[in-house]
């Protein structure tokens, strides 16, 4: 066989092997029709410390062509309705409700909807075509139809009733029956477990009490062999504002439903998403960056695993290998900081591992740092699987990465009692050809003292005295262009307009700058900002 021939086949079986999905049936297609009426139900502890456990009216409806099985456990066809609660913040939008149970489904009403004709009522274990179902709030915190979420597979939508949850009861029953595949868990169990918080969708009170807050709530269905292709519209979100009567909180609910990823209320944010082929689900990636502030960029991730099986172990996102990365962080969906990932800058990424806390399905975490690389969109993001498994061992997406390096901190200067920091500024915030409006700024001066901008002919370093350094090879290739007077908060201008001229094109140019006569570290008289290399030109790659 030719090599050209094997290749072919080679992308043919690559691209069979993405697209197929092992259990899809044909026709078989669920949609969210609305959810509606959050309620606290439950509490636990005292206001302002304690938490409420939290119920959701959902209807879904059928637009396929086949029926959907709703048969009651212990048989496994069956539907699974998933809740979190999400809070706007700050800039950041991230979950504040546990990973809780889920609702199985026992049966349909099969009433009127907007999916179709319904010709109801039909079969009660089935939502026929064109009919609808709806599940109150209350059934929402009724622990007899909630089962741990780790049981499931949201990807194919399947679930072995044997030694689950149900098999087993709680409190356990004996040995014998714990794996026997008979329901244990009776409606006696269920009613004592309702007198509590436990497993259901819970919220603290200080997470509904964040001033200057938008709040949302994502309910969610997925069935046994529902392609991905249908699953868009079986999630979506609704607002709602919280309020606190004095004996427990109280919801006003906003009047649009919105279909997909809650992410999508994240005001700013770009959504991007991919799955892991046909072999496992879908990650949702939101990005929002702000700045720069003092050179600095602040990057905001959140990704939702709507229903990837294997979980998200490990994020990877690209940076120009000599950026500097600071302000690292995180937040997941417990209480529990011993378990938070950890994130660092390891050569040309920016990586946290999960530190055995898988991001798991309906879930939300945040990922969050500074830089001073501007953001560059279209960038791959690594998304490494947690659990091992049929399917790439990463999930790609595109996205925003701190990749446009365009003004290069070359390193430290010094200072007595605070080191001044130089970066760039204007409209864009680089030496593009013909940017009349770039400027460089000296901040974190004292007020009202002398500062210089200079600039080396002979790029390179110079050790000096009292650990200072200037970035230059020597102190005779330096130019001193330009002089301010600090202002009242310690910052300093010095306006450097790029020519329109495609001579400058590829420049470098190094500068740093010094204040002078609020003492130093340097002789007593001078600190010295941060060597700072100004890229010159629009066409420059966007990491040096």
């Amino acid at each position: 066989m030719s090599p050209r021939r094997l290749h072919a086949l080679s992308v043919l079986g690559l691209c069979a092997g993405v697209l197929a999905q092992s259990n899809a049936t044909p026709g078989l297609d669920l949609r969210l029709e609305d959810t509606w009426n959050m309620a606290a139900f439950q509490r636990a502890g005292t206001y302002p410390s304690g938490k409420s456990a939290l119920g959701f009216w959902t209807t879904c409806c059928n637009p396929g062509t086949v029926a959907i099985p709703f048969q009651a456990a212990m048989n496994p066809n069956h539907g699974f309705i998933h809740y979190l609660v999400a809070r706007e913040a700050d800039g950041r939008l991230e979950q504040i409700s546990d990973w809780s149970y889920v609702k199985h489904t026992f049966g349909s009403n099969n009433d009127p909807s907007q999916c179709g004709t319904c010709a109801g009522p039909g079969r009660f274990s089935w939502v026929e075509v064109g009919c609808s179902d709806t599940y109150a709030n209350s059934q929402t915190v009724d622990h007899y139809l909630l089962g741990p979420p780790d049981e499931i597979d949201p990807w194919l939508g399947t679930w072995n009733p044997q030694c689950s949850h149900f098999d087993q009861g709680e409190p356990p029953v004996g040995q014998s029956q714990l794996c026997d595949g008979v329901r244990s868990l009776n409606q006696q169990q269920a009613n004592a477990l309702n007198q509590s918080v436990l497993h259901q969708v819970q919220v603290q009170d200080a997470d509904f009490a964040t001033p200057n807050a938008q709040y949302y709530w994502q309910a969610g269905y997925f069935v046994p062999h529902e392609a991905e292709a249908n699953r868009g519209d079986n999630i979506g979100s609704r607002e709602f504002v919280p309020s606190w009567n004095g004996n427990g909180w109280t919801m006003s609910q906003g009047a649009t439903l919105v279909h997909g990823s809650v992410l999508q209320r994240w005001s700013g944010a770009s959504i991007t998403s991919n799955t892991n082929g046909g072999d496992d689900g879908r990650f949702f990636i939101g990005v929002k960056v702000t700045g720069p502030v003092n050179g600095l960029y602040h990057y905001e991730y959140a990704i939702h695993n709507r229903d990837n099986h294997r979980g998200l172990g490990a994020l990877r996102i690209p940076v120009c290998p000599t950026a500097h990365v600071l302000n690292v962080g995180f937040h997941d969906v417990d209480l529990n900081p011993l378990n938070d990932w950890v994130g660092s800058k390891v050569g040309n990424e920016i990586v946290w591992n999960s530190n055995g806390n898988p991001l798991h399905w309906n879930s939300l975490f945040n990922f969050w740092f500074d830089s001073d690389a501007a953001p560059v969109p279209g960038s791959t993001l690594a998304l490494d699987q947690y659990a091992v498994g049929p399917g790439a061992l990463t999930v790609s997406v595109l996205g925003t990465a701190p990749l446009g390096l365009y003004d290069e901190d070359l390193g430290p200067g010094c200072g007595s009692t605070m080191v001044p920091v130089l970066y760039a500024g204007g409209s864009p915030d680089r030496a593009t050809i013909g940017n009349s409006t770039f400027v460089l700024h000296a901040a974190n001066n004292p007020a009202s003292v002398a500062c210089g901008f200079v600039l080396t002919l002979t790029p390179g370093t110079t050790v000096l005295g009292s650990g200072c350094t200037l970035y230059s090879s020597s102190w005779a290739g330096l130019l001193s262009p330009y002089m301010a007077v600090t202002d009242l908060a310690g910052a300093a201008t010095m306006p450097l307009p790029i020519p329109n001229d495609p001579a400058f094109e590829g420049i470098d140019l190094d500068f740093q700058a010094a204040n002078i006569g609020g003492g130093g570290a340097y002789l007593g008289a001078f600190n010295l900002s941060n060597g700072l290399r100004i890229r010159v030109g629009s066409l420059i790659s966007t990491c040096p």
